[in-house]
């Protein structure tokens, strides 16, 4: 009997193996994936971009989305809207591999707000992006509520629009609304007081919304409080030590409000700083 079974293993195996299927995990492929990883972690995007698209696999994809993402955010982009559309689709090429891919996800919710930031106001309005990008967030949200960065898209959702739409035609167009973003804003941070990115973009968020009757000087202060407290570790990646960066320079131009303002803005729109 266990001759028999030995005989058809070995059958299953061959036949496996002729179909391009193995027992085994393709650890050439594995090793691939990190080092798309550690392109990422490097500032190596273009690099990572490469490398996980060839490898087509929802791993690889995930992080080619997440390279154009950290290119855009960072400024770094040639072409952001164009970019955003294409990161947008390395997502969307992930999660038909795997629906339920977590970084594939995340990269998706990202990409799609990035998409909604470059179309113009008119051209939003009328395909609806922005309810569109908010039923993802929320879809994100009840898929991970264990995620900090829900709480944090959630936040940056409102925020972006008031600051694109305005406070007034943010509520009324899309039920946009600057303490909302607040809200969702600290809630992230109090889950998760260390992660420099959210930080950053929070505090961001608040000083280029500073001529809105809704920010309150005492918003100020604790987006100045933010940028100041900010700490970077020894491990951290391209995109944390950039970041960190921009925060000190946004920090040195609070005695300026005019230049502070120009300066966070054109962060938002992704263009360089």
């Amino acid at each position: 009997m266990v001759a028999k079974d030995m005989v058809w293993l070995r059958y299953l195996t061959f036949l496996l193996l002729l179909c391009g299927i193995s027992f085994f995990p393709n650890s050439a492929s594995a090793q691939a994936e990190s080092d798309v990883q550690s392109y990422i972690k490097s500032g190596q995007y273009e690099q990572a971009l490469e490398l996980g698209r060839e490898l087509k696999t929802a791993d690889s994809l995930s992080l080619a989305s997440e390279a154009l993402a950290r290119q855009i955010m960072l400024g770094e982009s040639d072409a952001p809207q164009l970019r955003a559309k294409q990161a947008r689709d390395l997502a969307q090429r992930a999660l038909k591999l795997n629906p339920d891919h977590p970084n594939a996800r995340l990269q998706y919710v990202v990409t799609d707000g990035f998409v909604a930031r470059y179309t113009g106001d008119v051209a939003a309005w009328f395909k609806k992006l922005p309810q569109k990008s908010l039923e993802h967030i929320q879809a994100y949200r009840t898929d991970f509520p264990q995620e900090a960065r829900g709480d944090a898209l959630m936040g940056a959702w409102h925020l972006e629009i008031a600051r694109k739409a305005g406070a007034e035609n943010g509520e009324k167009w899309f039920g946009a609304r600057i303490d909302y973003g607040k809200g969702f804003f600290e809630q992230a941070l109090q889950r998760d007081p260390t992660d420099l990115i959210m930080r950053v973009n929070y505090a961001f968020a608040i000083i280029a919304l500073s001529h809105e009757g809704a920010i309150k000087k005492s918003d100020l202060t604790r987006a100045k409080s933010i940028l100041a407290d900010l700490e970077l570790e020894e491990t951290s990646d391209d995109l944390s030590q950039k970041m960190f960066q921009k925060a000190k320079i946004a920090e040195s131009l609070f005695e300026d409000p005019d230049a502070l303002k120009d300066y966070v803005n054109a962060f938002l729109e992704g263009e360089p700083t």
